[in-house]
This record gives structure tokens, sequence and C-alpha cells, in this order.
């Protein structure tokens, strides 16, 4: 075991990150040194002012065209497992690693055969099916959200709209807005604008008092109200007279 330590923590490589003719992209193959030191201890040097750090190496990722090390200090016991090891992580993009050294291969499972599959803490798989049905579900809420905005109607009727929404199920239909599928309102919005079948009465009278109490309300908000009477204050009598 000793001999296969000291074989790999001898290795010196720069890797090869220009893009191949296939991409356009700088990846890393996965059988370059550095892909299969994850989990090891390394000592890079990146571009900029060549700069090094020394540490885990957590990950080196081809979607994100970097790698992650932790650069926390080992813990002192060597035989201490790296699940007690504290988190100092750097991501570093490829084009700015120049080289690196492999300096000890740190904890790994057992049996493994390098990279991600003995990598000690165990990288989890990357749950697609819940990433995709997180997607889907934020797509169906976005267009949602798209629908309850009119397209060609006003600032006011817009607010009217979403102030129905927030109590009845309303829709777009054009410039109309449509309530619980039942109660037209065209523009320009108004009382005399609301209309409904006649076994639909019940709904539009609810409608009614919504749209009559919204503009109440704006009504009230525009003209600020009524004007408070100014109490006069008596002077307080000055003394000697």
């Amino acid at each position: 075991m000793a001999d296969k330590r000291n074989s790999i923590a001898g290795k010196v490589a720069t890797p090869n990150l220009k893009p191949s003719a296939a991409s356009s992209k700088e990846t890393i193959d996965a059988d370059s040194i550095l892909y299969k030191a994850v989990g090891s201890r390394i000592k890079i040097t990146c571009a900029p002012g060549k700069n090094v750090l020394e540490g885990t190496l957590f990950t080196a990722c081809n979607i994100t065209h970097a790698i992650a090390i932790n650069t926390a200090s080992a813990p002192p016991n060597p035989s201490a497992s790296v699940f007690t090891q504290p988190g100092d992580y750097h991501i570093i993009p490829f084009a700015h690693i120049e080289s690196f050294e492999v300096i000890g291969t740190g904890e790994r499972a057992p049996e493994s055969t390098g990279a991600y599959d003995g990598a000690l803490p165990s990288i989890s798989k990357v749950d697609m099916a819940a990433i995709l049905a997180r997607e889907e579900q934020t797509i169906r809420e976005m267009k949602k959200k798209d629908a309850q905005k009119g397209k060609g109607v006003s600032q006011e009727a817009q607010e009217l709209f979403d102030a129905i929404s927030r109590t009845l199920p309303t829709r777009w239909a054009d410039t109309q807005i449509v309530v619980s599928d039942s109660v037209l309102i065209q523009a320009p919005y108004t009382l005399d604008s609301i209309k409904a079948p006649a076994d639909k009465a019940q709904a539009e009278k609810h409608v009614r008092k919504i749209v009559e109490h919204y503009y109440q309300r704006k009504k009230g908000g525009s003209s600020g109200g009524a004007a408070r009477a100014q109490v006069a204050i008596p002077n307080a009598p000055r003394k000697g007279g």
C-alpha cells in the first residue's frame, strides 16, 4: 500500500485542458490523473499570479469546467475519518490550473477503482428525476403567472383583475375578464360592463360587490380621505400676567 501511495504522490502533471476537436469547451478526460485524484490531497498552482493551494480535491466537474478543493487542514490524527474534516472550499476553473501534484491519496472506500467511486465522504448521485420535476413545476408556475397578466389592457384593468383573482378563479380572454367561467367583465370594466347568463345571477351579484368595493377603495385612496379638522391648543398662561 505504501509503494502505491508513493508512486501516486510522486506524480506531477500539467492537465491537458485545451478544447478538443469534438468540443469547444474545456474538459478533462476520465482517465486523467486529476480526475482520478478526487478524494486525494493535492497541491495546485493557479493562474493568475501562480497562487498555490493545498488541500483535498473534492470534485472535478466537466459540466461547470471547474474543480473544488478543500484547503482546510487535515485532521491532526491521520487515522481520523475525513467525515470530521472541516471545510474551506475553493472553486477553480480548469483554465486557471497551471499544474498540480498529488501529495497523498487520502481516505478511500475499500477496493475502490479511483475517482468518485471510492471518494470519501461519498458523492451521491444527482437525482435528475427530482431536478426535472422541479424544473417542470417552475415552468408551470411561470406560465400560470404569465397567464394572469392581461395583454393590451390598462394598469387599472390589471389591478381590478388582481383584486378579483384573490377570492375567485379569474382568467383573461383577450381583453375580457372571465370570473368563475360564468361572469364576463368587458372594457371599460365598470359595473355596467359586468355580464352573466340568467342562471348565474348569484355569481354576478358576488362579482359586482367585489368590483364595487374595489372602486370604492380606489376612490377613497386617491382622495386621501376627508381632511381632519385642526384642534386648537391653548397657550399656557404666562407668569406675571
